[in-house]
């Protein structure tokens, strides 16, 4: 009897450890992850693809002739450049957070289409970086998803659309390869603005409370 009891009390004491942990399934619920770790990847992933977008418009400069002289002509001319972003950190910093991350995603979105342009017309020396950060986009962007559910917060549909590559006349230089420039030029900055703004939000979504200088997770 002795033994009987001991072996039902082990029983239910597994059971009820077992129903007492949460079951994490494939989109369950019952097993969330911490704030702040969402946010640890996505910025994990920012990173990656600021630090891609920079290598890839490097190596863009060194073959495109033209790149210098029209650059400054064209430095407003993304077409995210109609989005309202802050123009300096002071400004971020101002932003609620629900804004802040409504931008990171505006800003996500609006590049669907023009990397898929850019794997297909780029280089072969670029390409694979191209697909590398547009698959990296994409996890980004559910990761998004996720923080936006978490925070409660809902994410506008709108963002900028692209529209197609820029049409410029030029009497010479290699025109075929200017809508590449001028798209790995807009993604290296809108890319930059992504990672900095996660940066700064995951700051006050988590250390708002800490004591220390923001700019240490800029």
């Amino acid at each position: 009897q002795l033994l009987f009891g001991f072996l039902i009390s082990n029983i239910c004491l597994t059971r009820e450890v077992v129903f007492s942990s949460p079951i994490c399934t494939s989109g369950s619920f019952q097993c969330q992850v911490l704030l702040s770790d969402l946010f640890d990847r996505a910025i994990r992933l920012s990173h990656y693809i600021h630090s891609l977008s920079t290598e890839m418009f490097e190596d863009i400069e060194q073959q495109y002739s033209e790149g210098r002289q029209l650059l400054i002509k064209l430095m407003n001319n993304c077409h995210t450049s109609t989005l309202n972003t802050p123009e300096n950190k002071e400004q971020t910093l101002q932003l609620q957070h629900e804004d802040l991350l409504s931008l990171v995603n505006k800003l996500l979105l609006s590049w669907y289409q023009p990397l898929k342009y850019l794997s297909m017309k780029a280089p072969n020396n670029i390409v694979q970086k191209v697909k590398e950060a547009e698959e990296h986009a994409r996890i980004l962007q559910g990761g998004i998803d996720r923080i936006s559910e978490r925070m409660l917060t809902d994410l506008e549909d709108f963002y900028p659309q692209w529209l197609g590559p820029v049409d410029v006349m030029m009497p010479q230089g290699d025109l075929h390869l200017f809508p590449v420039y001028q798209l790995l030029h807009c993604f290296r900055r809108d890319a930059h603005k992504i990672d900095s703004y996660l940066k700064i939000l995951r700051y006050h979504m988590i250390h708002a409370n800490s004591q220390g200088s923001v700019h240490s997770e800029i």
